[in-house]
């Protein structure tokens, strides 16, 4: 039986446009904040710390997967669904981050956005945070690379033609598959595919150094062997600058029980074959994992793929990928 905690009472709800706002259910509430920059350290790689930078709380796109969506939870909010219908946005986040970037005591170091929100979900429409911030990171010049499931990324070609020259940029589009009805259940808000595959042809034709990232890779759903070599094949024939995955984390009770509840609705036997692979973790199974990445690896290998730009990732990082 599943819990029954207060999150998991609400009812699924589809898209009703897809990389649109329903007005009856979405909330923007604008907050101010203290801090822009958070360091944080990463692991395997030469350069130890990096900033993640957020400009939102919550995300539009609604994935049911999403590993942030426990943070909502954190914030005071008791219903999992409103970490995509009430969406905090951090209106002094541009004059925070400007002190932040200019002190000259502060080290220059990588700085990732799309981590746990994506900097061009619609709310960007509005609020520009995500043109503001690379502009001033192009300002001051700071290298940034981030991902996002979102077209509009193509608004700023110009801010982000400018970072990649003054210190270094890189753009990466999430994609979980690349089958429209999958889609709809996996990412109800967010753009078609096509649209970001477009974004990232474009990208590519401006000279910004552009990937795919295959985040997450979900069992039962997307890692079939043909889904997952449609995904490589496509970063090949694109020629994007790298590709990176890893494997679904259902992180604590608030992500793994909203994700359960809505799957059990849209595919039972995927459901139960998912809580069997899980069971009280956070990760399948080690056997699992390393059965998985060896196929990608292979795949890679198959079509002759191989990542081009490194930016924040250290060789023993591109080889867990």
């Amino acid at each position: 039986m599943l819990s029954q905690e207060p999150f998991l009472s609400m009812a699924y709800s589809p898209a009703y446009a897809e990389g649109d706002d329903d007005p009856r259910e979405v909330e923007y509430i604008e907050i101010k904040v203290k801090s822009a920059l958070h360091h944080t350290r990463l692991p395997y790689s030469p350069k130890p710390f990096y900033y993640s930078l957020n400009l939102y709380r919550g995300c539009r796109h609604g994935c049911p997967f999403c590993f942030a969506r426990y943070t909502h939870w954190f914030l005071g909010f008791q219903n999992s669904f409103d970490f995509q219908r009430k969406i905090q946005v951090k209106v002094n986040l541009l004059e925070v981050l400007e002190e932040e970037l200019s002190n000259p005591r502060r080290k220059r170091e990588w700085v990732t956005l799309g981590a746990a929100t994506d900097p061009y979900q619609p709310a960007e429409k509005k609020y520009g945070l995500a043109r503001g911030a690379f502009r001033l990171l192009a300002k001051y010049g700071w290298p940034a690379v981030f991902s996002t499931k979102s077209d509009l990324v193509l608004r700023d070609l110009d801010v982000l033609g400018e970072l990649a020259r003054r210190s270094n940029a890189g753009v990466a589009m999430t994609l979980t598959t690349l089958d429209p009805a999958l889609q709809k259940f996996l990412e109800p808000h967010a753009v078609p595919v096509a649209r970001r595959l477009e974004a990232l042809r474009q990208l590519k034709a401006h000279g910004i150094p552009c990937g795919i990232h295959l985040m997450p890779i979900i069992p039962f759903l997307t890692d079939r062997e043909e889904a997952i070599e449609s995904m490589v094949r496509t970063a090949a024939e694109m020629g994007v600058d790298y590709f990176v995955y890893n494997v679904l984390r259902l992180r604590g009770q608030v992500v793994k029980g909203y994700y359960y509840h809505v799957l059990q609705k849209f595919n039972g036997p995927a459901f139960e074959q998912t809580r069997k692979l899980y069971g009280s973790r956070p990760y399948p199974p080690e056997g699992y994992v390393a059965a998985l990445y060896r196929k990608v690896k292979s795949l890679k290998e198959k079509w002759g793929y191989q990542n081009r730009w490194k930016g924040i990732f250290s060789d023993k990082q591109l080889e867990l990928f």
